[in-house]
């Protein structure tokens, strides 16, 4: 991770000089758009970096595991899991770019899962390939959430490792081929270029926004499914409740989005903007939120009695951001998301 980030440095680096040399030929305002569109970019292929690296370790553990089935493997498996779905976290809020271009929105998660799927397929898929059939290549059972039920589930090692290399494989594949994209000069770098020369500011803060509301809806829906009524909460709603961690991927998905915010270019280009008021507020809402957040990594324990106040009181912080990143910052900059850009997916 050390020589990610290291890598992540030199790349904000590199692009942050390029725009340094080639704003001595634009206005100051230029200036500010094109490093939003380079500070985004710098972030967004950063998170895909670290997805790929995330999820080739966790294919090394696995595979690791099932040469040597041991109770100490095993748990590293399950710990690289938990990273790499943290790295997804970052990602799966993402629309209109890369993610949904190189058809990978469905690719490394299969939620909401309201009616089990993803037990019922693998359970149907271990069978299938017991039999002799050929490991799957796509679909619920190579996401993610798959290799989550066979880590947390009563299996052997046998019948684990049935599946369990073939998805962590695949996992690698749809990662790098998402990365590729990411990196492709004539991909979403010429779309946001196109933007900027054609829609100039609205065009570009249009879509800075957008991805930071698209991130939001599906981070409340995270809170919003599992909570339900006071009177019927639905644990089993949760991101990972298998696993008893969607508490824990709640919070990364909010420090991811507050990421987001920071480093993707926006907040600096709103203080460099004069719009120190928005980014008091803003700031403000992402702190109120995460010291509302409850401790913890299982959803469940704060869905019965008393705790489930504390969820609602984190909901009251949650909407508050809300309202700051899809009202007030839109309004006050003269934008209109319009309904695609905020109704979630």
């Amino acid at each position: 991770m050390k020589q990610s980030l290291f890598a992540f440095g030199l790349l904000s680096s590199a692009l942050i000089g390029l725009t340094a040399c080639q704003s001595t030929a634009l206005t100051a305002h230029d200036a500010q758009l094109q490093a939003l569109t380079d500070q985004h970019l710098i972030l967004m292929r950063h998170q895909a970096d670290s997805l790929a690296e995330q999820l080739t370790q966790l294919n090394s553990a696995s595979h690791e595991y099932c040469t040597t089935p041991s109770p100490a493997n095993l748990q590293q498996a399950r710990q690289d899991w938990r990273q790499s779905f943290a790295a997804w976290s970052a990602i799966q809020g993402q629309s209109g770019g890369p993610l949904d271009a190189a058809g990978l929105s469905y690719a490394f998660q299969f939620w909401p899962d309201k009616k089990d799927t993803v037990a019922k397929q693998v359970q149907r898929e271990l069978a299938a390939v017991a039999q002799g059939s050929a490991t799957p290549d796509r679909g619920v059972v190579t996401t993610l959430n798959a290799v989550e039920y066979l880590l947390t589930q009563e299996l052997s090692a046998e019948q684990r490792c049935l599946l369990l290399p073939a998805i962590s494989q695949q996992l690698v594949n749809n990662a790098h081929l998402l990365q590729a994209a990411w990196h492709d000069p004539s991909g979403y770098q010429h779309q946001l270029s196109q933007m900027q020369q054609q829609g100039g500011e609205t065009a570009l803060l249009t879509q800075a926004i957008a991805q930071l509301a698209h991130g939001y809806d599906r981070l409340e829906k995270k809170l919003v499914l599992p909570l339900n009524t006071a009177s019927n909460p639905r644990p089993m709603f949760g991101e990972t409740w298998r696993s008893q961690q969607s508490l824990y991927f709640l919070r990364t998905s909010l420090l991811a989005l507050q990421q987001e915010y920071h480093q993707g270019g926006l907040r600096n280009y709103l203080a460099n903007t004069h719009h120190q008021t928005l980014v008091s507020q803003l700031d403000a809402a992402f702190s109120d939120a995460l010291a509302h957040l409850p401790a913890g990594d299982s959803l469940a324990q704060w869905l019965t009695g008393d705790d489930y106040a504390q969820l609602l009181r984190f909901k009251v912080s949650l909407d508050q951001l809300g309202s700051q990143l899809k009202q007030t910052l839109p309004s006050e900059l003269g934008l209109s998301l319009g309904f695609n850009a905020t109704d979630g997916d």
